[in-house]
């Protein structure tokens, strides 16, 4: 009786919290709406020729979901209607996950883990067998997050008051974890060249002073899409070693390569000295769109520099997420390369769209992640996102620029001068949907840019 109860209190409350968005947010659940419907079952449909189905939207609404039910409480009046900013996948998970944890709930045990053994197999097998990385049990650190493991890393490296120094724009998380850290950042603004971010290596030079301790590199790049090359890296390295810096590497979207680029680890690079001074960051969260999964990994080749590191952390995990993650590991490689082509003909579609319905849009060609950086700098001028913004009690023009485009097309973005320098008149995009919500999006978009 008691099981029952809970079976049927639980998807109440999950009709209830879609019925109640639904009812606030208007036509909130665009995705169910979109060209095809809305998967609801478990089970992942495997297409002619063994394929998996993206193409089908999978609603996530009304499950609590950071992407699609945290924007509609800014906007009551229901101008919300795609969730196109954090950054996670909307399709439904890899089968061998979802089975993963199903076997396991059926123990009705929550215990200590005895052993994270196989979880450790699978990143050791992962990082040698699709990135030429081979690495020794003892190198590697399970963490809860990449967060977690990076502020130790601060902590270790970077005494209170000194500073890290951020290639920019960049992830808007590193900025969290230094304040985490008690430490400061430094922004070295990357040059725009050819439709490509570059290095400003100048600027960067010029900014590892006395009391930068740290140099993070994010590989490949959140927002701007840069797949860093060997020679870029080992000349960051290089720089930063002749200056004392440790490297903190993060390499979380590793996986998320386009075609015609290839990832290369930092910890790859052909220099020892400059492998030694760094620490990777890394999980499959990205890849398989378990983030709330709490699970991660850090490593490095140099024994010294990772037990400095691990005096300052502490794992917390989580047995499903140990599940999860193996899972993954061990099985998930086919469903990944299937959704890896399906995010880079997003991309493609977006570059397309873009330049045929757009053109004041600017546009930068990713070479990895599923996010794309678009440059509204003409559409915020035409606005004078600047000044609303002061009227209108936003930080900065493209925090205004976001709320307009969420009234204008029900489009929600992240602002992007989040990202540090370099990010003003830009806009974070998540492709990780189905081309057709995608689709609905850019048309959304177009017509909100292009009547201004």
């Amino acid at each position: 009786m008691t099981k029952q109860t809970g079976l049927d209190r639980r998807n109440f409350m999950k009709g209830a919290g879609l019925t109640a968005l639904a009812g606030a947010a208007g036509t909130v659940a665009t995705v169910a709406s979109s060209g095809a419907s809305a998967q609801s079952s478990n089970d992942i449909p495997l297409l002619a020729g063994g394929r998996y189905d993206f193409d089908t939207p999978y609603n996530r609404v009304g499950t609590n979901c950071s992407r699609w039910d945290s924007p509609p409480r800014n906007y009551p009046g229901g101008e919300f209607k795609y969730g196109m900013g954090v950054a996670s996948m909307d399709f439904e998970c890899a089968p061998c996950i979802t089975e993963a944890l199903q076997d396991r709930i059926k123990h009705h045990n929550w215990g200590y883990l005895s052993t994270t053994e196989d979880l450790r197999n699978g990143i050791l097998n992962w990082n040698a067998e699709r990135h030429g990385v081979e690495l020794a049990p003892e190198m590697i650190t399970i963490s809860d997050g990449v967060y977690p493991g990076m502020i130790a890393a601060m902590r270790s490296f970077i005494p209170k008051g000194n500073k890290v120094l951020i290639i920019t724009p960049a992830y808007s998380g590193f900025y969290s974890m230094a304040r985490g850290a008690h430490i400061e950042t430094v922004d070295s603004e990357m040059l725009y060249v050819n439709g490509r971010y570059e290095v400003n290596w100048e600027d960067l030079e010029a900014k590892m002073t006395a009391d930068v301790r740290a140099l993070i590199v994010c590989n490949p790049q959140n927002p701007t899409g840069n797949v860093w090359t060997h020679d870029e890296l080992l000349r960051m390295g290089r720089l930063a070693l002749e200056h004392d810096i440790v490297v903190l590497s993060d390499e979380i979207h590793s996986d998320v390569v386009r075609r015609g680029h290839k990832y290369t680890p930092f910890a790859a690079v052909n220099d020892e000295a400059v492998v030694n001074n760094s620490v990777t960051f890394n999980a499959i969260s990205k890849t398989f769109n378990l983030a709330a999964m709490k699970n991660a990994y850090y490593y490095s080749k140099s024994p010294t520099t990772l037990a400095r590191v691990n005096q300052y952390h502490r794992a917390e995990l989580s047995t499903l997420g140990v599940v999860a993650n193996t899972a993954a590991y061990e099985n998930g490689a086919e469903w990944f390369d299937q959704a890896k082509d399906y995010l880079d003909d997003n991309h493609t579609f977006i570059e397309n769209y873009i330049k045929e319905h757009m053109p004041s849009v600017g546009y930068t060609r990713n070479e990895g992640t599923f996010m794309t950086f678009l440059d509204f700098s003409k559409t915020m001028a035409a606005i004078d996102a600047e000044s609303q913004a002061v009227a209108h009690g936003k930080n900065t023009p493209e925090q205004y620029f976001q709320d307009w485009l969420v009234h204008q097309s029900g489009v929600y973005l992240n602002p992007g001068s989040s990202y540090g320098e370099g990010g003003s008149g830009h806009m974070r995009m998540n492709v990780a949907s189905a081309r057709s919500v995608v689709s609905d999006v850019m048309d959304a978009l177009a017509t909100a840019v292009n009547k201004v």
